[in-house]
């Protein structure tokens, strides 16, 4: 298509270019001898001539020019000499504006084309953000009971936060939520579609395998890469989740996501930003782990029995992709997200408590993460790990499964596949 547009606008420009000249010449063709082609090619010479005397040299015979210098016939050359530059610039200038703008389109169309990475980070960013939003009040209940502690239920917390607070209350620390969940679920489904990529070629390249081959990777494989992914992506935005933390506790202290920023350094220094590190990268191994490996484990379990049935009825043929029903894919996020919680919500309780202490006149009761998850098993028994669990898991049930039916919209409109 650019390349039609270039072409007809290059003929566009030498039709002008055309009529330019033949309007010069004819509009002072009068003005030429009758004496054919030889005198015109004098007068063609004798115009490129800086100060010719008389043009093409026609004088009469006492001497004096038929058309002295500057008549019509020197306007006429000068009006062609001008149309000419002036045509020819126009040439050059669309030919060159339609090379850079053919250059741009192109270099963005095969940069969009190659841009894998980015297609998957992008799906992974837009399926953190709208899952986290919608699941945002059950979000703040859960960390409030993880951090306090106590014994109030779920829907007293909700009425009282919609009491003290009002609507915005539910989504206090959402705007960090959303900074943090944003890269954080970018790079942890890009890592796992790295990770699973490299396994698939490390297998094939160990058994011989052609490229081509078909492998389908093993549910503990499927963890594994799911594991390290979860790790990377939480070591990389952890600051975000300190100070999402500290906004959703204290809404009123911090003017905004710098000023919590600013409040943690100020407080107990850069330190504070990595406070509960370790028992979250321990936590998401097995949190981000069995949450991949459960959702594609089951998908593709489920997609191959669709396909083989469609097969047996006539619909479709081997090759041809079956695709999930929503509700399907909302299930299967929602059951492995609940999966992903209860596994790794002993870790998330001693993480946030961590976060916590030092700042805001809260005590520092524990030094690494082995120091608080025995001291808060002794001195609030087992049950304190898993407090909180209810609202979490009723946050993650449908917020992994928005997030799954989110990614999966991204990817087909994208032009994205798994392996």
């Amino acid at each position: 298509m650019t390349r039609t547009i270039r072409n007809s606008s290059r003929f566009s420009a030498a039709l002008i270019l055309l009529l330019a000249i033949t309007r010069s010449v004819g509009s002072d063709a009068g003005a030429l001898p009758s004496n054919g082609p030889a005198l015109f090619s004098k007068f063609k010479a004798e115009s490129q001539v800086s100060t010719p005397t008389c043009v093409a040299n026609l004088k009469r015979p006492n001497g004096q020019c038929i058309i002295p210098r500057g008549g019509s016939t020197a306007a006429a050359s000068d009006s062609v000499l001008s149309n000419t530059a002036e045509s020819l610039k126009m040439v050059g200038i669309v030919g060159a504006w339609l090379t850079v703008c053919e250059g741009i389109s192109k270099t963005a169309q095969e940069f969009w084309a190659e841009a894998e990475r980015t297609k998957f980070l992008l799906a992974g960013a837009v399926a953190g953000i709208v899952s986290r939003t919608f699941v945002s009040p059950l979000e703040v209940v859960a960390t409030g009971q993880m951090v306090r502690g106590g014994n109030k239920g779920m829907i007293r917390e909700l009425a009282e936060i919609f009491q003290n607070e009002g609507v915005k209350g539910f989504f206090k620390g959402n705007g960090a939520n959303c900074l943090k969940v944003a890269p954080t679920r970018g790079v942890q489904f890009f890592a796992f579609e790295s990770f699973k990529k490299r396994l698939v070629v490390w297998k094939k390249s160990s058994m011989g395998l052609p490229e081509d081959a078909d492998i389908v990777l093993h549910p503990i494989e499927r963890l594994i890469a799911g594991g390290f992914a979860g790790m990377v992506a939480s070591s990389m935005v952890y600051p975000i989740e300190v100070v999402k933390t500290m906004l959703t506790m204290y809404p009123g202290k911090y003017n905004g996501i710098t000023a919590a920023f600013r409040g943690v350094i100020n407080e107990v220094g850069y330190k504070g930003l990595y406070a509960g590190l370790a028992p979250t990268l321990v936590a998401m191994f097995p949190y981000v782990g069995v949450e991949f490996m459960i959702y594609e484990t089951s998908k593709i379990a489920l997609e191959t029995l669709l396909q083989e049935r469609s097969i047996e009825r006539g619909d479709s043929s081997e090759g041809m992709e079956v695709s999930l029903p929503i509700i399907i894919s909302l299930g299967l996020g929602a059951l492995a997200g609940a999966a992903a919680q209860t596994s790794a919500h002993p870790l998330d309780v001693i993480r946030k408590r961590l976060q916590v202490q030092g700042i805001n006149g809260n005590p520092v009761l524990y030094k690494n993460t082995f120091d608080c998850f025995s001291g808060v098993a002794a001195k609030e028994g087992m049950g304190a790990l898993y407090r909180g669990l209810g609202p979490a898991c009723v946050a993650t049930i449908p917020g992994t499964g928005i997030a799954y039916i989110t990614y999966e919209f991204m990817k087909r409109v994208l032009g994205l596949s798994s392996v």
